[in-house]
């Protein structure tokens, strides 16, 4: 069959998985795995789990082919279901860490404590980087997060979102000075109101 357009073979193939057929499950799998690797691995930045992830991820995906509305390409749905699925996977690992002291209550304590002021540190930062990112222009915001928080190379957010790759470095650099000065502010009128 003579495709025209990688869109019109990709719609083609997603309408014969979302019919369960062999062969459209097959090419998705075979046309989106590398990137979804990548993405897995660029989060977990373990081989095995990014894997694992991958191979959730393609599950979910094919069982919810049926509620895919079609208004996002499929790889972008598939990357968010990557995405969600390796962030959940590390949210569930716990650090390894050894005793410095025999004393158990103490150890447990210290834990609780660190872990708390490390959560109130986090959930800080994130409030901060939040509120200057809602000021930075949608498509910016989506660089900015790509590259920063899904760590994707400058080649990838290009695959991802078809830019070009002169694009998606001005878009990263606007995104980071806007950032820089959002920052400035908020963090200025944070300390005046100390």
């Amino acid at each position: 069959m003579v495709f025209k357009g990688k869109i019109k073979q990709d719609e083609y193939f997603l309408g014969k998985a979302i019919r369960g057929e062999r062969e459209g499950l097959e090419y998705l799998v075979d046309e989106y795995q590398d990137m979804a690797y990548t993405i897995a691995f660029k989060i977990v930045r373990n081989n095995e789990d990014a894997e694992e992830i991958v191979q959730d991820s393609f599950v979910k995906a094919f069982r919810s082919l049926s509620d895919f509305k079609k208004m996002a390409k499929f790889s972008s749905w598939l990357y968010r279901i990557v995405y969600n699925t390796a962030l959940t996977k590390i949210s569930g690992q716990k650090p390894v860490t050894c005793d410095i002291y025999d004393d158990l209550e103490r150890n447990e304590y210290i834990d609780q404590g660190n872990a708390s002021w490390n959560l109130l540190l986090e959930a800080d930062r994130k409030k901060y980087i939040d509120l200057a990112l809602s000021k930075i222009k949608d498509e910016d915001r989506l660089i900015i997060t790509l590259y920063y928080i899904a760590e994707q190379s400058v080649s990838e957010i290009t695959k991802i979102t078809n830019l070009q790759t002169s694009a998606v470095k001005m878009r990263l650099l606007r995104a980071r000075k806007q950032l820089e000065t959002e920052l400035k502010i908020l963090l200025q009128t944070e300390t005046k109101e100390l």
